[in-house]
């Protein structure tokens, strides 16, 4: 059995402390591997299923070294006889369910299987339960998951915490697009500073995409407005490959929230093509690029600031774009 690290009491599964060495790496990619082919079902493993893992071993993991074939292929009680870290067993159970995800099929069998997994590893129900939701088409539950559980939660918090007045305000805005005049012309002064800048670069990607600002009919409340900026910081464009990438970092960067739930998010609109999120993003399924999706993350976890749940964009609206990745570490993307 490989040895576990010091069991940690809410531990945080973004954890950058906790690194796989490679014995671990190799039990967990075969764990991933064994889901992918009970999703098969005898037949070879799916193509999205094979990138997710391969995905998930180069910057999850870090270990690219690693050839998937060669190795075995383990059930969940083949992974809980060799590894016994509670932190290590519930990431695991993530990517498995994550991996049973990603070929657009869901099934009573797969849960029956991820259900097996969360007992034989002594996981709790709610990884499995959102699974579960999708199966049955809770659809009203998997998004209250989201909310309580991703990164949508810090900015919620953020959101609610100036103020229950103002919070009912910004949403009335928003769910009956109505107008601020005043609030939609600030945001569209950022256009008048110098190129380059953030405030600049971020009207500019309003504009290309043909997006609203906050204040204007159909533009988001002032604090998901941050969530453009990241495409901007993070250098992503709107596809929904892109989206998963900036997904990916912003579930990276949050470390008070489960990065599954960020990541279930992308996968349960770009892939499976249900709609979990209030507003319109089109028809898509199997639209999702798992390496951008975990080279995000693995952005994500080098920053140092959360820039979803406690940043002000009128503060840094000035500073050149370049400046603030180097401020925040966002690094060079890879993907």
């Amino acid at each position: 059995m490989v040895q576990s690290v010091p069991h940690r009491h809410r531990a945080s599964l973004t954890d950058r402390s906790i690194r796989a060495d490679e014995a671990t790496a190799r039990i967990a990619l075969g764990a991933l591997l064994g889901v992918a082919q009970f999703c098969a079902g005898g037949s070879a493993i799916d193509p999205a299923e094979r990138r997710t893992i391969e995905a998930i071993r180069d910057h999850l993991a870090h270990q690219p070294q690693i050839d998937l074939d060669t190795l075995t292929l383990l059930s969940p009680e083949d992974l809980a006889d060799q590894l016994s870290d509670p932190i290590w067993r519930a990431r695991i159970l993530r990517g498995m369910t994550v991996v049973a995800l990603m070929d657009g099929e869901l099934s009573e069998e797969r849960l029956a299987y991820l259900r097996r997994a969360a007992r034989v590893f002594g996981e709790g129900d709610e990884v499995v339960n959102t699974y579960a939701n999708l199966v049955h088409e809770r659809m009203g539950l998997v998004r209250l998951d989201m909310a309580r559980r991703g990164f949508i939660a810090g900015a919620l918090r953020d959101f609610l915490g100036r103020g229950r007045l103002q919070a009912a305000m910004d949403l009335a805005h928003y769910v009956l697009k109505q107008n601020d005049q005043a609030e939609a012309a600030r945001y569209r002064a950022l256009g008048d500073l110098p190129e380059g800048t953030l405030g600049h670069a971020y009207i500019q990607f309003i504009n290309a995409n043909g997006f609203s600002v906050p204040g204007e009919p159909g533009g988001p409340p002032g604090t998901l407005a941050r969530h453009d900026c990241l495409h901007v910081l993070g250098n992503y464009g709107t596809t929904p490959a892109e989206e998963g990438g900036v997904a990916g970092l912003q579930a990276g960067m949050s470390r008070n929230s489960d990065p599954f739930f960020s990541i279930l998010l992308v996968l349960a609109e770009f892939q499976l093509g249900r709609s979990v999120v209030p507003i319109e993003t089109g028809d898509h399924q199997n639209d999702f690029d798992p390496a951008v999706l975990f080279d995000g993350v693995e952005r994500g976890l080098q920053m140092n600031h959360n820039l979803i749940g406690d940043w002000d964009l009128f503060a840094d609206a000035a500073v050149p774009v370049h400046e603030l990745r180097q401020r925040y570490g966002i690094p060079p993307r890879q993907h």
